[in-house]
């Protein structure tokens, strides 16, 4: 999921010695990128660039504008898609996305980095269409492994679904009873999971050795 910077403000500041040109540089423009790092690059080369234009018009004939100090004073990186007001959230290791029913929450092959709890509406797995999550249930299993993808699509089956993505090193820095909680309901989920996958083999097994039996 790409993100976005909002808001972002740069300080421009001249490196050439004995130059006084500083200045704000405010990025209105869309910049958008799949890391919070591309977006900072991205911002920080258009911040450049305006600012170069201003310095130029009034020192130009003396230095150009080479090498020039850039940092960000303000501005939030926000997932795109992601509610307003929700991008405080990201730093408490969660952000929450609304989907609507038939929506792809979690892509099959995605990388996986982060679990899923169901704050309104419901999902399911394409895989097994019967094994609903509802309000306050948990999944993203995947997650848990380093370097890991994901294993199958997850599928919203509401309209109006609310979903949390927590990142779980993160929220247990800041919060190690929610991020314990949250790991167990996973297990919990994913024990669930297999219980259900091993009732299905079973029940296949017994059909086969009816059909041997009839054939």
């Amino acid at each position: 999921m790409p993100y976005q910077l909002k808001n972002g403000i740069f300080l421009v500041r001249c490196r050439y010695p004995g130059c006084a040109f500083a200045t704000q540089v405010s990025t209105e423009q869309k910049i958008m990128a799949m890391t919070e790092q591309d977006v900072e690059r991205e911002a920080k080369n258009l911040a450049r660039d305006i600012a170069m234009t201003k310095h130029d018009a009034v020192f130009g004939t003396r230095h150009t504008l080479r090498n020039p100090e850039v940092r960000r004073v303000s501005g939030t990186y926000q997932l795109i898609g992601q509610p307003e007001g929700s991008a405080e959230t990201q730093s408490l290791g969660v952000f929450f996305r609304d989907f609507d029913k038939g929506d792809v929450i979690l892509q099959e092959g995605d990388e996986a980095t982060t679990l899923c709890e169901v704050i309104r509406g419901s999902a399911f797995a394409d895989r097994n269409k019967a094994h609903r999550y509802g309000l306050g249930d948990c999944f993203g299993a995947s997650a848990l492994l380093a370097n890991h993808n994901r294993t199958c699509n997850v599928i919203a089956g509401a309209n109006g679904t609310r979903i949390a993505f927590y990142n779980l090193i993160a929220l247990s820095k800041k919060n190690p009873k929610k991020a314990s909680r949250l790991f167990q309901a996973v297990m919990d989920d994913t024990l669930r999971v297999i219980q259900d996958l091993e009732g299905s083999l079973e029940h296949t097994h017994q059909e086969i050795e009816a059909q041997a039996v009839r054939g």
